[in-house]
């Protein structure tokens, strides 16, 4: 068991209607395993202070996000199967951590959508031989990065955390994560699965894979409004109507998100 120095008072019954409210409001971001698991984590954790269930959050860092010396990441199925050979790399993973009567019980709708894990589940979910874990204020949104390494172009975790607040909370940060996952996900039911139901020519099928499969393609191309080596010019012109459209779609989830956060913070 890790050393929360604050065990929450909540029952496991009570632990469990509130994972069930989380999941509610969650459903279906979380189920885009590409990205933003800080987000999901985020509004968990807003949620559980709301009902006064004292927490923290886990973070796990891949050698690849502390070492200039290896891109070790985290290897997670991806059940979608759009990311490439259907393996997505992870780099860090966080989650709210809570201690009931003595346990470590851990939400993470990634790999439990129906009940909070222990912490020996979680990390077996994880599979990870070598990585660093620290336990964190629940406040903390996200952490800092070392500028990248002119050669690798990583971004290393320098230790330090930030809250949700000044400039990340004026460009709405956490709304475009929660945004950025429902969004891609639609375009994965209304897209993705259409073309694979009707024998869509692979190549196609392939440019919805780099589109969606991907949570930096995503994000270049929805949130930034960007080009980079897979989103070209070309490519986005090729696919100019499909963006177009869900650009908008993805425009009116970051509106519903702002609704739905406000009433946690």
């Amino acid at each position: 068991m890790l050393n929360l120095f604050e065990a929450s008072t909540a029952s496991e019954s009570s632990l469990l209607s509130v994972f069930h409210e989380i999941r509610h409001q969650l459903y279906p971001v979380y189920r885009y395993l590409q990205g933003n698991c800080h987000c999901n984590a985020h509004l968990a954790s807003l949620i559980l202070k709301r009902h006064q269930i004292s927490h923290k959050k886990i973070w796990i860092f891949a050698p690849s996000r502390y070492s200039e010396l290896t891109n070790e990441a985290f290897l997670i199925h991806d059940r979608n199967q759009i990311a490439p050979k259907n393996i997505i790399r992870w780099g860090y993973h966080v989650a709210p951590i809570i201690e009931i009567e003595g346990e470590n019980r851990i939400i993470d709708f990634n790999f439990s959508e129906h009940s909070p894990l222990s912490l020996a589940e979680w990390f077996h979910h994880i599979n990870a031989r070598n990585f660093k874990c620290i336990i964190e204020n629940p406040d903390s949104f996200l952490f800092y990065s070392e500028a990248p390494h002119p050669i690798s172009k990583r971004q290393i975790f320098n230790g330090e955390f930030y809250p949700l607040e000044g400039e990340c909370l004026n460009n709405q940060w956490f709304e475009k994560g929660l945004a950025t996952n429902e969004t891609a996900l639609t375009i994965y039911e209304e897209v993705f699965l259409n073309a694979i139901e009707t024998n869509t020519p692979p190549d196609l099928i392939n440019d919805y894979k780099l589109l969606i499969g991907s949570v930096i393609n995503f994000e270049c191309v929805f949130r930034d409004h960007s080009f980079n080596k897979k989103m070209t010019d070309e490519f986005q012109e090729k696919h100019k109507e499909l963006i177009k459209y869900y650009r908008g779609v993805y425009e009116d989830n970051i509106i519903k998100w702002v609704d739905i956060v406000k009433q946690w913070l």
